[in-house]
């Protein structure tokens, strides 16, 4: 008996793990509209691991939007939907063709579906003859209260895939307005979502408009808005209301109109400037949706690693080197990727233990995420700047990052591997070197074409004056020309000579602001702008050349070296403060 009771669990556990992998397309029906938007999901059964989506193309169709992801169980069985949102082209017959899916060395397809693509005024004669027309709802009958009509027509409402979840587990908020009217209607009021990180997914740019059937009844549904929230924080959480005032239009008699709708944010604000036609009324009603409640439990703490930062997901981890060799004082980078899917958003920065030797800074971040799936999919880059301070080989060691992986209920720690790396004893200076004879050149050049032109401007200025000056019978009124006052090199980088040359960091730090000061008032860049890639965009136009620009942001560089760092930097300052001098007049800001 023991046996009979202990075999069948295990049959069905046994057939659940082994069963292969189902692969079906699916789709809302057998018809649908043409410009009418509407969903086909593809749809897996089985295969753990890492499957690979191959999209067929959707002739005859848009793409509004997919694939959707929307990984979940049924059981034991994991079950995946990839949804596309399409809008057929033209009526007539249209295939759905298969895709196929790709687990591990296997590939598989799923069926194609066949669909009758109808006009607009095709559905609305069908949806009429089955006693479902949306045009009788246009029509006000005698003694009909208008206010209960556009109640039981047009409303909002506001779904939640989950109303429990974990910290930094991703719930999938979608506010949706249902009419069978005609509307215009004006959202004047966002919910707040306090206690959660927002990524929008949707909205109402997206135009993505669907036909439900309530209680026997079609609507148009209009996705508004549809964002994916992380809660940040346990507890009990509410999502208040969407509130929305609407303009509603009705006829008085009998009129053929298939019912639109219209939603946008303070589109309402002003009056009409168009009267209602005659035979119709318009009503003007608010409504809102309901707050919902969502229940946010804490992430355990049995297991807990003492780096989490509240990573939720399934993640993978690589460290990247660009340059594995690095002349002296030049500035390196590190790359930690974090891929997957998860709360990508409240991502943190990993912590890297630089070897004695490299100083490590603060990361940029870029993100390349998939905004329709939910949890996020993607790719979170942490670009690490570094230098050097000694010539040698140095070994970066690995990064760890720890996660809670939703899939297994568990904390799981990964890391990346080791990386090495070469700095050298010397900066390269031949192209430095080269640039500077070139400058050279170029600067004698320049400096003639400029005086020429000074010269032939003053004449004209003085034949003008003769000419002109000598027509008036009153004196000709005072003309005053400001000139641009270009301070002398010698004065402004003199003091610089002058400090102490055990007082790096003094130095590198007068040199840098001096620069920064001079060409930013210069060219006007202030605020965000004020960086390096416009700084050398802005050099480059007025040049018409980039050795200056790349010149000087490698001075730049020596004196953030200088500043930031504890790099023992060789060079000579009256080099340096001569090639300074040498681009600054070069660019015109001194003389």
């Amino acid at each position: 008996m023991k046996r009979s009771t202990l075999f069948w669990p295990l049959f069905l556990i046994c057939t659940t793990v082994f069963a292969q992998p189902v692969f079906r397309t699916e789709a809302p029906g057998k018809t649908v509209v043409a410009g009418e938007a509407f969903q086909i999901q593809y749809i897996l059964e089985g295969g753990e691991g890492n499957a690979v989506l191959q999209a067929p193309v959707f002739n005859g169709c848009r793409v509004n939007s997919g694939p959707n992801i929307y990984p979940g169980h049924n059981g034991l069985l994991s079950v995946t939907n990839y949804v596309y949102t399409l809008e057929a082209n033209r009526t007539g017959k249209l295939i759905i063709p298969a895709a196929s899916i790709s687990i591990g060395n296997t590939v598989y397809r799923s069926n194609p579906v066949t669909l009758e693509v109808i006009s607009k005024e095709e559905d609305t004669r069908r949806k009429s003859k089955d006693g479902a027309s949306m045009q009788s709802d246009y029509l006000l009958r005698p003694g009909e209260d208008p206010y209960r009509k556009i109640r039981e027509n047009l409303f909002v409402k506001v779904q939640l895939d989950k109303s429990r979840c974990l910290v930094g587990e991703a719930i999938l908020a979608t506010f949706k307005l249902y009419s069978r009217l005609e509307s215009k209607s004006d959202i004047i009021k966002n919910p707040g979502f306090y206690g959660f990180t927002v990524y929008d997914m949707a909205g109402l740019s997206d135009k993505l408009v669907a036909t439900e059937k309530i209680n026997g009844r079609l609507y148009d549904v209009h996705t508004i808005r549809k964002v994916q929230l992380y809660p940040l924080q346990a507890g009990a959480f509410t999502i208040d209301q969407m509130e929305l005032k609407n303009r509603v239009e009705f006829s008085r008699s009998r009129v053929n109109k298939k019912t639109e709708q219209q939603i946008a944010e303070g589109m309402l604000g002003a009056e009409e400037e168009t009267a209602p036609e005659e035979g119709t009324e318009v009503f003007e009603t608010s409504m809102h949706t309901e707050a919902v409640s969502v229940e946010v439990e804490p992430l355990p703490e049995l297991g807990k690693p003492n780096r989490f930062t509240g990573a939720v997901g399934r993640f993978t981890i690589n460290a990247i080197l660009p340059q594995t060799s690095l002349a002296r004082n030049e500035q390196g980078f590190l790359e930690i990727r974090i891929s997957g899917k998860g709360n990508f958003t409240q991502l943190d920065a990993p912590v890297v233990n630089w070897p004695s030797g490299i100083d490590g800074f603060e990361p940029t971040v870029n993100d390349e995420l998939d905004k329709t799936s939910s949890p996020l999919r993607g790719t979170r880059t942490f670009k690490f700047p570094f230098v050097c301070s000694a010539p040698g080989t140095y070994s970066i060691p690995s990064v760890s990052f720890s996660f809670y992986d939703i899939d297994s209920n568990r904390y799981r720690t990964i890391e990346t591997v080791s990386l090495l790396l070469e700095a050298g004893a010397a900066p390269k200076k031949e192209e430095v070197q080269a640039s500077q004879e070139l400058s050279f050149e170029e600067r004698n050049e320049k400096a003639a074409r400029t005086a020429g032109i000074i010269a032939v401007v003053l004449l004209l200025l003085v034949i003008g004056y003769w000419i002109f000056g000598s027509k008036e019978k009153k004196p000709a009124a005072e003309v005053v020309v400001e000139t641009k006052l270009i301070p002398a090199a010698e004065s402004l980088l003199q003091p610089l000579q002058d400090i102490q040359a055990s007082d790096h960091p003094t130095f590198y730090r007068s040199l840098h602001s001096l620069i920064w000061n001079l060409l930013s008032a210069e060219f006007g860049i202030t605020g965000s702008q004020l960086n390096k890639q416009e700084l050398a965009e802005k050099i480059n136009n007025r040049l018409n050349e980039g050795d200056s620009s790349v010149k000087l942001l490698s001075i730049l560089s020596i004196c953030e070296a200088g500043i930031y760092t504890s790099a023992s930097l060789d060079d000579d300052r009256d080099v340096l403060l001569q090639e300074t001098g040498e681009i600054l007049k070069k660019i015109g800001v001194l003389q």
